[in-house]
């Protein structure tokens, strides 16, 4: 399998990059006070395809739905336990089973087994591909892949569709923002099975020294797969159910949306300056119509000049009729009258005040 020196350095290429993005989220996750919104129907069907195919992709990681290892079931070894010895212990575990005997599935099986290299192609690539494959050649370990490629193809094909159909035009507008990178992702794990089954080196279990150390690589792959599958497929649904409850990222309108909308507005714009040019084009071409609308403006000109007269007319009218002299004078007369008043009030206090000092003295 992958190598720790292999994790290593990927783990030094994509972390920087990832690593960031996650904190980020996480942030912006315990900052955002917004109020939630509620799932609506086409959000909540998406979550629960997407439920249903993580359950099935587990499931399907567990060996009891995988086909059966008859060397680990009957305890021998990939490359140490002879032909006979299998076959008896083979025999054994059919009947404890409850089956007659052998199937003729386990017969072909059986002679391919008796060659090293065949065992090695079992430990790789599982008893389908040694039991029906009838072009597949020892000699040529790559004919094995080829015949497996459309089963191993199947249930990423069948992946890449649900995360199609969740995120297609039927979801809501949330679940449709992830389309293409839920696809990526989906053709990701496709390819990295591929690669992985390529480049795996037939000859490592020549190395392995004890049972422990026999890779396995056809079982773990199923295994891996479906864990591949239902980590991709939890981490879409969560990020759907984030964003469709206000929690995370998404606001509800695409760029691509508000490209359209301001397309619209802007064809709309260009519709009505193209009106208005038709009409004054139209308008200007009609000799009849050109005489009304010159006409017209001629009138409201000499009426706004109307206007304009009669209002400088009553506005001099009425600074006419006030006497600004006379409204000066009244002006003098009330402010000398007050003080006045003032002075005289004042006296009579003064006076009382100087006696009242003089007899106390």
């Amino acid at each position: 399998m992958v190598s720790w020196t292999t994790l290593q350095t990927a783990a030094f290429l994509f972390g920087p990059i990832f690593i960031p993005k996650l904190i980020a989220i996480i942030r912006s996750v315990n900052v955002r006070k917004t109020s939630t919104r509620t799932l609506d129907p086409q959000t909540r069907l998406s979550l629960n395809i997407l439920t249903l195919t993580i359950f099935l992709a587990l499931a399907s990681s567990l060996s009891y739905f995988q086909s059966q290892n008859i060397i680990k079931a009957t305890e021998s070894r990939l490359l140490l336990t002879p032909n006979d010895v299998l076959l008896r212990r083979l025999e054994n575990l059919r009947l404890r089973e409850g089956l007659q005997g052998l199937s003729s599935t386990d017969v072909v099986l059986l002679n391919t087994l008796k060659t090293r290299e065949g065992r090695l192609l079992y430990a790789a690539h599982g008893p389908k591909p040694l039991t029906e494959c009838a072009w597949c050649s020892i000699s040529d370990p790559s004919s094995y892949l080829f015949y497996s490629a459309p089963t191993i193809a199947a249930p990423h094909i069948v992946n890449i569709a649900v995360l199609g159909l969740v995120t297609s035009s039927l979801s809501s507008k949330t679940a449709r923002s992830f389309r293409i990178s839920a696809t990526m992702a989906g053709l990701g794990v496709a390819l990295g099975e591929f690669v992985l089954l390529y480049s795996h080196d037939l000859l490592q279990n020549t190395q392995a020294t004890s049972t422990q150390d026999i890779n396995w690589y056809h079982w773990r792959l199923l295994t891996y797969r479906g864990l591949a599958i239902a980590t991709i497929n939890c981490m879409l649904g969560v990020v759907i159910y984030m964003t469709a409850t206000g929690r995370y990222g998404f606001s509800g309108v695409s760029d691509l949306e508000k490209i359209e909308a301001l397309s619209k507005s802007l064809d709309v714009g260009v519709s009505h300056v193209r009106t208005s040019l038709f009409v004054k084009s139209t308008t200007t071409r009609n000799e009849s119509n050109l005489n009304d609308i010159s006409e017209f403006w001629r009138t409201e000109a000499a009426n706004r000049r109307n206007i304009a007269s009669q209002v400088e007319d009553t506005k001099n009218q009425v600074l006419g009729r006030v006497n600004l002299n006379s409204i000066n004078d009244e002006a003098f007369k009330f402010t000398s009258s007050l003080i006045d008043a003032i002075a005289a009030t004042k006296g009579p206090v003064s006076n009382i005040q100087n006696s009242t000092e003089l007899s106390t003295s």
